[in-house]
């Protein structure tokens, strides 16, 4: 694994598991023998590979004394990238080679969500108690909610929108659908159109309206009646939903309701069914970085089944309206199977069976020699090593992992489209790996190591680390003031 750009220290960051382990170690215990115990290896190999460490990084990782240790500031970093790398690929190899998707990914534990709705709230207990993740809900008129989103201040938006959400966002987002959105009139009961059934956008044309603005900054009557192929109404107070509220509870105007809007409940008004059927979409738009595509699911299926619920609550007697009635039956379906979908796409998939599983710098190191050259026989000579034995320790890798990674067949031995897919990722990880430690490198520079370093062969050897001397040194690290003895080259 190697990176031009880098310092020639730094070309190789020579961190394996057992690395991470034994650092880690270090950092919780401070006693190298209790450390060496923890990370399975006696306190002289234990020393040996600390040392190891630090000549192949050219970074002073730790700082010894004869009995103790402890993490630099290098070390501290080095140990949370490597960390960070690991679990990075652990996560690729549940996506790309096992493909469980974006399932395989850590929900976050607080969501924030910006709603168009005041309904978000009432999913905040069943969030936090169905799927174990709390929400923090801001409100929002429905375009301001889009622009949050869009400016990255949130993770998940709620809202409507005329058109595809999808569309209205400036970013890659993942979009659920909520609620197939009908639109109704709300009319004051004296109204001359109150006694119908259904009533007409076109005989409403003169009338004094109230309007939201929509997602992409539209005026949701205009846009109704513009769909509708209608002339739009001249008289529009454009306003934000609790000011609507208002206007129609007290009779200054008509408006646009829906299952989705906050319902306005008076016995001066009344709910009527539009001949033309306009009707909006209700959705949910989430990072999908941030929020993994169960989860979405699972919070749109729930948004879903509040809506419907409140929907026969309060609207109960628009139920003798066929076409309600007919709405109601096939979003109450579609909810079902939705949170059927919802539920089976939450079971965790199980983890990485076990450390035996998990791959490592020279699994990774193999599979990148066979992607890069082409064929096991090329891979194997720059490997040196015979084309059987390394076709065996891949084997014994497809084992392990309970997956295939190679396709054989009569014409020779390639990677599976998988494979080389994970191996794409890899390299973002390497990248990211690399640049910790040339920030480290940048501030702590070689010279913290003692002496100067011999590049002539691949195992660099620093002169004035001679070895098997035993001889003691204080080492001072920039910043940490004056350090244990450190045991410098031993073995």
């Amino acid at each position: 694994m190697r990176l031009t750009s880098v310092p020639d220290r730094l070309t190789q960051l020579p961190f394996a598991r057992p690395d991470l382990l034994l650092l880690d170690a270090v950092g919780q215990y401070g006693d190298l023998a209790e450390a060496a115990r923890r990370a399975g290896m006696r306190p002289g190999a234990a020393e040996r590979q600390l040392d190891r460490l630090d000549r192949a990084t050219g970074l002073r990782l730790t700082l010894r004394g004869h009995h103790t240790a402890r993490l630099t500031s290098a070390g501290s970093r080095m140990l949370v990238a490597g960390r960070r790398f690991f679990r990075q690929v652990d996560q690729a190899v549940q996506t790309d080679i096992y493909g469980r998707g974006t399932e395989a990914l850590n929900a976050p534990r607080i969501l924030n969500i910006a709603s168009a709705e005041p309904l978000m709230e009432d999913l905040v207990e069943d969030a936090a108690e169905g799927l174990g993740i709390l929400l923090s809900v801001s409100h929002d008129a429905p375009h301001q909610v889009l622009q949050q989103l869009s400016g990255y201040r949130v993770d998940a938006a709620h809202t409507w929108s005329l058109d595809s959400l999808r569309h209205s966002v400036d970013r890659t987002v993942r979009s659920y659908d909520v609620l197939d959105d009908p639109l109704w009139v709300t009319l004051p009961v004296g109204h001359p159109l109150a006694a119908r059934e259904t009533v007409s956008l076109a005989d409403l044309r003169d009338e004094s309206w109230v309007s939201e603005i929509g997602p992409n900054a539209e005026v949701l009557v205009t846009r109704v009646y513009q769909g509708a192929g209608l002339t739009p109404p001249a008289r529009i107070q454009v306003t934000g939903a609790s000011v609507a509220r208002g206007m129609l509870r007290r009779g200054d105007a008509v408006g646009l309701g829906s299952p989705a809007c906050p319902a306005v409940f008076a016995p001066s008004l009344v709910r009527r069914s539009v001949v033309e059927r306009p009707r909006r979409t209700a959705g949910l738009l989430v990072d999908p970085s941030v929020v993994p595509h169960a989860l979405g699911g699972q919070l749109a299926a729930l948004l879903t089944g509040r809506y419907l619920s409140r929907f026969a609550e309060h609207h109960g007697d628009m139920l003798r309206d066929p076409w309600w009635a007919d709405w109601f039956r096939r979003q109450t379906a579609e909810c079902e199977a939705r949170t059927d979908a919802a539920a089976r796409s939450s079971e965790t998939p199980p983890a990485l069976p076990a450390e035996s599983a998990e791959v490592d710098v020279e699994d990774l190191h193999l599979l990148r020699a066979v992607a890069e050259h082409g064929s096991i026989n090329r891979a194997a000579a720059v490997l040196s090593i015979s084309q059987s034995a390394l076709t065996r320790r891949i084997h014994r890798l497809e084992l392990r992992l309970g997956a295939r990674l190679l396709l054989r067949s009569s014409r020779g031995t390639d990677l599976t489209g998988p494979t080389r897919q994970f191996l794409t990722r890899l390299a973002g990880f390497e990248a990211e790996l690399y640049e910790a430690g040339v920030a480290c490198w940048s501030v702590s520079r070689p010279g913290a190591l003692v002496g100067e370093a011999d590049d002539s062969g691949p195992h660099r050897v620093y002169r004035g680390l001679r070895a098997g001397t035993g001889r003691a040194r204080r080492g001072v690290e920039p910043g940490l003031g004056t350090a244990r003895p450190t045991v410098a080259g031993r073995g």
